[in-house]
């Protein structure tokens, strides 16, 4: 369960990145460095809700070679409207089916960089919310999915050096999950099944962790004009430990050129344990101006039905 909880909690520490931060004028290691981050954390929102239909949620399928796929289906909410001066963002994710079906975990972010993170989690088998630590940054994932989490949401800015190794324009042949049809259900007959393919100009950025971590250094592919990342290599004793790739889609109604949506895959190399996180385009609303802040709160997550 926990790292499926890991996979989900959107909006955690983000180092010295905020909404305030401009399209950049100057291209250096540390200013890509910043805009990858303000991109995976989706600060050209407002607020983000994924609620689910009968027939479309959240999907992570999660796979070991040569067994059927895990699904879990979930939905999020996501706040980064906050000008109190403490709170940076708030993250919901309430899981919607298996055996964590009625789980709720709501993430606070503070404006402080350097406070921990407050974790909540609504236990529906006894009533009760708990709180969690923050995840260790440096922990050895066994599984390939939650090295997206700790790579693109746990980590300070400051506890990697970076380096812009070169730019180069490059074709990148996307990994995919293929599924068989045995394998599908109503749920994962809806995941992409065609391999797509694209060519674009990157920033071949390098980030080497300050202190021990579970990999060496790790090589982000970074488009010049959006900051989305297209593929990330990590490394260990110069070898490909983990792989992850990431399809992006524009976001309608935001001008910004950063405000692009992924679709993400990841692989081990060596046990080729796969994943897939999937959101349908029909359940994405965002900016609603109608939901009151409130509704992220300790509140909610007692109310959230099993």
């Amino acid at each position: 369960m926990r790292f499926v909880v890991l996979l989900l909690l959107g909006t955690l520490l983000y180092a010295n990145v905020d909404r305030s931060l401009p399209y950049p004028t100057e291209i250096n290691a540390d200013e890509i460095s910043k805009q990858v981050y303000f991109v995976n954390h989706q600060f050209y929102l407002d607020n983000q809700l994924l609620e689910a239909t009968k027939a479309n949620s959240i999907l992570i399928v999660r796979r070991v070679q040569g067994k059927k796929p895990k699904v879990f289906r979930a939905e999020r909410y996501l706040n980064n409207d906050y000008s109190d001066g403490n709170t940076k963002s708030k993250d919901l994710v309430i899981f919607i089916s298996g055996k964590m079906r009625g789980t709720g975990v709501l993430v606070r972010e503070y404006v402080d960089a350097e406070r921990s993170i407050e974790m909540l989690m609504w236990l529906p088998a006894l009533r009760k919310v708990r709180r969690m630590a923050e995840p260790s940054k440096n922990m050895g994932y066994s599984a390939a999915d939650v090295a997206f989490m700790e790579e693109a949401k746990l980590r300070r800015l400051s506890q990697d050096d970076y380096e812009l190794v070169t730019t180069s324009t490059m074709d990148f042949d996307f990994g995919q999950m293929v599924l068989e049809p045995s394998q599908m259900n109503r749920y994962t007959k809806k995941l992409p099944q065609k391999k797509h393919k694209l060519r674009a100009e990157v920033y071949v950025l390098k980030a080497t962790p300050k202190e021990d971590a579970w990999y060496d250094y790790r090589i982000d592919y970074v488009d010049t004009k959006h900051f989305t990342v297209y593929r990330t290599h990590f490394y260990k004793e110069n070898k490909p430990i983990k792989t992850i790739d990431r399809q992006w889609v524009k976001v309608k109604g935001i001008d910004d050129e950063r405000a692009m949506w992924t679709y993400w895959y990841s692989i081990d190399p060596e046990t080729k344990f796969e994943t897939v996180n999937y959101i349908p385009p029909s359940i994405i609303n965002i900016n609603d101006k109608k939901i009151k802040p409130s509704f992220w709160s300790e509140k909610t997550l007692r109310k959230i039905k099993k």
